[in-house]
């Protein structure tokens, strides 16, 4: 009898090891590929923008529209660039290198969209000369800002990264 209940008990014992270590074998994602997801994931988590309704007939309502897109792009960017840096850089060879070009672009993109806005801004939409050179260099930063395709663009230069972003499930639902 007493044989049988220490059976049982080992046999449990055993059971639950075996449980506990069914855990324990769940695969990790690698260093890079769980980079990329939280990278992805910052914007996910960034608010979505709307585009404004340009109304022709009324240039200054339509100005203080854009002026407000430009400069919710530049909040937007600015919110990722500090999520950014709390990432830090990626954890592939040369790493250090990609996360400062890839912030190095994200601050240039920013600050030609910022500089743009503020232009905007100040521009009497009454001076056609004045508002038609400001309207020109919003249109450039939005082309600068639209060709860029954010820090993802520059990290896949490193074809670790680019597999890890591949990989990664935050970047396959459209986040990044």
């Amino acid at each position: 009898m007493v044989r049988r209940v220490i059976a049982g008990a080992v046999l449990a014992g055993t059971a639950a090891l075996a449980v506990a270590g069914c855990g324990s074998e769940e695969k990790k994602e690698p260093p890079e590929v769980a980079w990329a997801g939280k990278l992805c994931g910052i914007s996910a988590q960034l608010p979505s923008m709307k585009v404004p309704e340009l109304k022709a007939a009324d240039a200054l309502t339509s100005k203080k529209s854009l002026v407000q897109l430009m400069g919710d792009i530049s909040k937007r960017m600015r919110t990722f660039e500090s999520e950014m840096q709390k990432l830090g850089a990626p954890p592939v060879s040369g790493g250090e290198q990609l996360f400062k070009d890839a912030m190095t672009n994200l601050m240039q993109t920013r600050s030609t969209v910022s500089t743009a806005s503020m232009r905007l801004e100040k521009t009497d939409v009454k001076n056609e000369k004045s508002l038609r050179k400001a309207v020109d260099q919003m249109g450039e930063a939005f082309g600068k800002f639209q060709t860029y395709q954010g820090p993802q663009q520059d990290f896949g230069k490193n074809a670790e990264l680019k597999a890890a972003f591949a990989k990664a499930p935050a970047c396959k639902t459209g986040a990044s």
